[in-house]
């Protein structure tokens, strides 16, 4: 067995030209690229041209078809990273059918936790059935008990059903069935927010968005080259997995080369070997899975990797840590790796994926500004070098997309005034589905989207310095502060409603770290010590976190006028040192306003979302 070809013989290359999906994927089958699986061990345990995949997902489309399902109906997948669920979303595609993605179980958290997101997910996209692989089986089952779906099962099972239903005559054969893709006005599919697993929202992907980011990001963004070959262990579950790393690389024919996310999180040097020996030339991670490998080589004393190849290193789904990605190329230099290679990049999936990449072949522009500035006027004032708070920029954003920098009544800021990120472009979701709301909260009538983020601009360059709201991002996991808090206050006796506070700061390295305040009653310190443990034990079960745990007196939490908590004064109270700290103070965070991220208050709240891993 050999990997897919990286270009093809006669098939010229169209970059992201199309209409549709099943547009894309016909084009496609006509060459020979197509999408492999790579073990940490074994080496090369599938590979599948393009040709095969779309025969398969014709196949499995008829089969889908048999099951009696309506157009636009909705079949929930688990998206374990395999060709199983490959072929079973774009299935989904030919059959007029949108898929939903489902959330693969990490190992992070407890399994009832897993299984009731997954129930929410399944509920709140009103799936019809749900498919996955077999060791999802119990899960699934666990997490539909009551909701009537038509299948629960297996690509094998989903075989079994269909054959029952021509059987009994509810068609002629399988091949009978005619088959209507979805097509150019038509939905894609539906990417369900990594924000809070207690209320998932989801975002409806049209044809139109998908195909204009994929055209946007061939042509502008990365520039794709005939000659390019992707490598991913990004997880589909996730925007720049699925999207980034699956169906945009599918729309300019590019053969992609896949190790599971799992695989990375065990043996993250595994990706980089998988580069090497593919002569992969367009790779993805979060900053952390630089620095994990980063970590993993410092052990070893014989690297034989070839990173000559890479000619684009990109960073996304989280905030860009210049010095982590510095690292790495001092690690790696030896090994043929160009630190012009880094391509840091802003997008989320209410954007379909990508809204802007930083200029090709430079590497990590960096931009240093003052601190106090930042935290206390909202200005990004330039500081001289080891003197200020480091910001990678993200370039600019792709053309026909524009940006907008407002402050708290609204109004357009200018370079270097920091406020929220507000975005308009051809790719920009239709809208939450089934959640008008929602929708209205983040998107107005004139196509602008109100990202959630904070930034500033340098010559319209775009530079991230935080979030307005109060999302917690660890290892690119996103981690809604209210799911922490929930957990914390349904488990735990002695705590009361409204008692805890969530949010996250920067270590010393410019890592987020999660942080917990909990109000406490008792004087005891024996008993202060049972609840901060207890607190740190149920957030690492559920949530699949460490979590430091700050004991503060009780009625010290800011709240409102309306009664809502104010996450964003608690933290910047806590950083400021304003907390007694009750108890033992060994775990409890330095409070240093050098630690602060600029996070204003900002009234509304937006998901969006960035790439989970198994790490």
């Amino acid at each position: 067995m050999q990997p897919t070809l990286s270009i093809n013989e006669s098939l010229p290359r169209c970059y992201g030209e199309f209409d549709t999906l099943v547009d894309a994927l016909d084009y496609a089958a006509q060459g020979q690229t197509g999408v492999n699986f790579f073990s940490a061990r074994k080496g090369l345990i599938g590979s599948h041209t393009y040709a095969q995949i779309r025969q398969k997902a014709m196949f499995q489309a008829r089969e889908l078809l048999a099951l009696g399902l309506k157009r636009e109906d909705r079949v929930g997948i688990i998206a374990d990273m395999g060709i199983e669920f490959v072929t079973l979303f774009l299935a989904c595609q030919y059959a007029g059918l949108l898929s939903v993605p489902l959330p693969v179980v990490t190992g992070l958290g407890g399994r009832h936790e897993y299984e009731s997101q997954l129930t929410r997910v399944i509920k709140g996209s009103g799936a019809k059935i749900a498919l996955g692989p077999e060791g999802s089986r119990k899960s699934m089952e666990t997490a539909a008990k009551g909701l009537s779906l038509k299948l629960i099962g297996t690509d094998d099972d989903l075989s079994s059903m269909a054959h029952k239903m021509i059987a009994n005559g509810d068609f002629e054969t399988l091949e009978s069935i005619e088959l209507s893709p979805l097509g150019a006005d038509d939905p894609s599919h539906i990417q369900f927010s990594s924000g809070s697993t207690r209320k998932p929202l989801g975002v409806l992907i049209s044809q139109k968005s998908l195909m204009a980011n994929a055209r946007s990001v061939a042509a502008d963004g990365l520039q794709f080259q005939d000659h390019d070959r992707v490598a991913s262990w990004l997880p589909f579950y996730h925007d720049m997995g699925l999207i980034g790393f699956f169906l945009i690389p599918l729309t300019s024919q590019l053969s992609i080369d896949y190790l599971h996310t799992d695989e990375f999180a065990r043996r993250p040097l595994s990706w980089l070997k998988m580069i090497s020996d593919n002569k992969a030339t367009i790779t993805f991670s979060p900053s952390f899975g630089y620095d994990l490998c980063t970590r993993r080589a410092a052990r070893k004393s014989d690297i034989e990797f070839d990173l000559s190849s890479l000619r684009i290193a990109g960073i996304g789904g989280e905030m860009v840590q210049p010095e982590a990605l510095s690292l790495f190329s001092q690690t790696f230099l030896d090994a043929g790796f160009d630190p012009k290679a880094f391509v840091p990049s802003y997008g989320m999936a209410e954007a379909t994926l990508a809204f802007s990449f930083s200029p090709l072949g430079q590497g990590v522009q960096e931009d240093i500004v003052d601190r106090d500035s930042l935290i206390d006027d909202g200005m990004a004032q330039k500081a001289g070098p080891g003197q200020g708070r480091v910001f990678a920029k993200c370039g600019r954003p792709m053309p026909g997309y524009d940006v907008e920098i407002r402050g708290e009544d609204g109004a357009v800021l200018t370079d270097r005034q920091v406020g929220t990120i507000f975005i308009k472009g051809p790719s920009l979701m239709t809208c939450y589905d089934g959640n008008p709301d929602a929708t209205k909260d983040v998107l107005d009538d004139l196509g602008w989207l109100n990202t959630g983020d904070m930034g500033y601009m340098i010559e319209e360059t775009l530079v991230i310095t935080g979030r307005c709201k109060d999302l917690i991002i660890i290892n690119g996991r996103n981690i809604w502060p209210q799911d922490l808090e929930w957990h914390a206050e349904e488990n735990i006796e002695p705590l009361k409603s409204r008692a805890t506070a969530a949010f996250s700061v920067e270590d010393k390295d410019g890592r987020e770290e999660a942080v917990m305040l909990v109000q406490c009653r008792t004087s005891d310190p024996k008993a202060q010590h049972t609840i901060r443990q207890d607190v740190k034990s149920v957030i690492f079960r559920n949530a699949g976190i460490d979590c430091r745990v700050v004991l503060i007196p009780n009625g010290s939490l800011p709240f409102t006028t309306s009664g809502k908590l104010s996450r964003t004064k608690a933290k910047k109270d806590f950083l400021n040192g304003l907390y007694p700290i009750m108890g033992d103070t060994s775990d409890s965070l330095p409070q240093t306003r050098d630690t602060a991220v600029l996070t204003p208050k900002i009234p509304a709240e937006q998901d969006f979302q960035l790439a989970e891993t198994g790490t």
